[in-house]
């Protein structure tokens, strides 16, 4: 009696004939030996009586008792008048999760500023095609997202060395979730699927607590620049801008001579998180920024501040991580954190959320009224009083 299992399967020899073995427990379950390789196969008639022959996997693949289980699935099929050769051709032709996810970014990206495309492209590229990709979208259930958010917030796709103790990768899983969602909102409004599977995943609240510095801080944090080993002036100076402007990371680090009005003091950004913006920026900040172009002498005004863009920034994180962060009370100290502080020391010294809002370029419908009454004047006024604390505090 036949009985395809571990043990006919490692006896199996290859001597260049191709035989086909079947199962006698299972009618139509069989094996296909070829010159070097072996497969798990299915024989059945279709509804008019037509035989047909659908390859399960290669032996090296799967075991015998999950070939089996596959082989059962596929009988039952035809056992209810379907033809599973059939489906599974629909199936190649029918639209997978990665071929969705490439059609959504390709409509989308043309709305969407550059860092957010650069986000987009990681999650689609390092979360949503090796965990669901080759799924059908029509066949993506809750089920499908819930667990792959779960992996994301376990940090499953996360190699180790990056990994953190009781760490929760809450805004990766998020962020990636939004992208699903924009993802099946696209399939949905195109007749694709009825239904987005991402509703009514509850997202995990980020209680992340928000770090800012107080004056201390500030002594602390230009006490660490002075004695870093870092001989990048330009990476120094950056952080410097960041602690005094509160603009953020990616507008200070491909910031160009020609945006910077220094008559009117205010950076003309042509495009920022919120669209082009005039941000004004205070007296010390213009100091700096004359000592610096004195000492760069760029050859025109489409120059960046920071020539090697990248590698700047690169150094700054570096500035953070291996010298900022080993001084007592800045361990947990990142770029975006001095945009915090900044808006904390406006607060601080007495200016109201208008102002603050205006400093930072926030666009907050709430305060849309009271913004109407500011001048370049009061904003200016604020930033010269505000930069120059931070300035005094730093030592800059």
């Amino acid at each position: 009696m036949m009985n395809i299992n571990k043990s006919f399967i490692n006896d199996l020899r290859f001597d260049g004939a191709e035989k086909t073995y079947f199962d006698d427990s299972l009618k139509g379950f069989g094996v296909r030996v070829r010159k070097d390789s072996a497969s798990y196969i299915v024989m059945y008639r279709n509804a008019y009586g037509k035989q047909k022959k659908l390859t399960i996997a290669k032996t090296s693949q799967i075991t015998p008792a999950q070939a089996r289980e596959e082989a059962k699935r596929i009988l039952a099929l035809v056992v209810q008048g379907k033809d599973p050769q059939n489906d599974r051709i629909e199936k190649r032709k029918a639209l997978t999760v990665a071929e969705l996810a490439d059609a959504f970014y390709e409509k989308r990206k043309i709305r969407i500023k550059p860092n957010t495309r650069t986000d987009y492209e990681n999650h689609i590229r390092n979360h949503i095609k090796p965990s669901i990709g080759k799924m059908i979208v029509k066949e993506v259930l809750r089920g499908d997202i819930q667990r792959l958010y779960d992996d994301l917030l376990s940090g499953a796709y996360v190699k180790e060395r990056f990994k953190r103790e009781n760490h929760k990768f809450i805004a990766t899983a998020n962020n990636c979730l939004c992208v699903l969602s924009g993802m099946f909102e696209y399939a949905v409004d195109n007749g694709l699927v009825e239904h987005n599977p991402c509703r009514r995943i509850k997202k995990m609240p980020n209680n992340k607590r928000e770090i800012f510095l107080d004056e201390n801080d500030l002594k602390r944090l230009g006490e660490a620049l002075r004695q870093s080993n870092y001989l990048d002036k330009y990476a120094l100076n950056s952080v410097r801008l960041l602690a005094m402007t509160g603009c953020r990371c990616n507008e200070i680090m491909t910031l160009k001579w020609k945006y910077i009005d220094f008559e009117s003091q205010v950076f003309r950004f042509p495009d920022t998180k919120t669209g082009a913006q005039n941000r004004p920026f205070g007296i010390a900040v213009k100091k700096l920024l004359l000592k610096m172009k004195t000492e760069i002498r760029p050859e025109n005004d489409e120059d960046f501040v920071f020539p090697r863009v990248k590698k700047t920034a690169d150094v700054a994180k570096n500035i953070f991580k291996r010298t900022i962060k080993k001084y007592p009370g800045l361990e947990n100290l990142c770029a975006h954190a001095l945009r915090h502080s900044f808006a904390s020391m406006t607060a601080a010294l007495g200016y109201s959320d208008a102002i603050i809002a205006g400093l930072l370029g926030h666009k907050l419908h709430t305060i849309t009224n009271r913004y109407t009454h500011l001048t370049d004047k009061s904003l200016i006024q604020a930033a010269d009083v505000v930069s120059e604390r931070i300035a005094e505090l730093m030592g800059i």
